[in-house]
């Protein structure tokens, strides 16, 4: 059997409620509606599609100041749940993400990545291709984009 939707007239808080899992105090509180690409909670809220952390946080502490970023202590996208959050800069973010061994390895970038498509002489000898970057693209099989991101020395940076 289906559960009712949640009414277009619905609180902040009913409709938090609505698509978490029940509270319980010091473990995750799962987002089981929508998410983003990279597991976020996201929620419609006054016509815009918003972080369902950051309303959370907004709902049950607080204002979030300008500048500032919600974050988790759990490291778990997904959650809603109050007790997991502090607010932090991006700089904080990211200070955390390393600290807690979540950011990209430096040594597993490039060729060494299980993704790569390409290897660094390939790039160095796209960068002083002339032709079109479609043309480029089609014989190393990747796309446009990518040889885009390779010239403007934004893709393969360190090279």
């Amino acid at each position: 059997m289906r559960r009712p939707r949640v009414s277009k007239s619905a609180t902040l808080r009913e409709r938090l409620d609505y698509y978490s899992a029940p509270f319980v105090s010091g473990q995750c509180r799962e987002w089981l509606g929508a998410k983003s690409t990279k597991g976020y909670g996201r929620l419609m809220w006054k016509g815009r599609a918003r972080f369902a952390h950051r309303l959370a946080y907004t709902e049950y502490i607080g204002p979030i100041p300008d500048g500032l970023h919600v974050l988790h202590s759990c490291d778990n996208p997904s959650c809603v749940n109050d007790e997991h959050f502090f607010l932090g800069t991006n700089a904080d973010n990211v200070a955390d993400k390393v600290t807690k061994g979540r950011a990209a390895k430096p040594e597993i970038r490039g060729e060494r990545h299980r993704c790569a498509k390409l290897t660094e002489a390939q790039v160095l000898a796209i960068r002083a291709d002339a032709r079109t970057q479609a043309v480029i693209a089609a014989e190393y099989g990747v796309t446009r984009e990518n040889i885009s991101q390779i010239k403007l020395l934004k893709g393969w940076a360190w090279l």
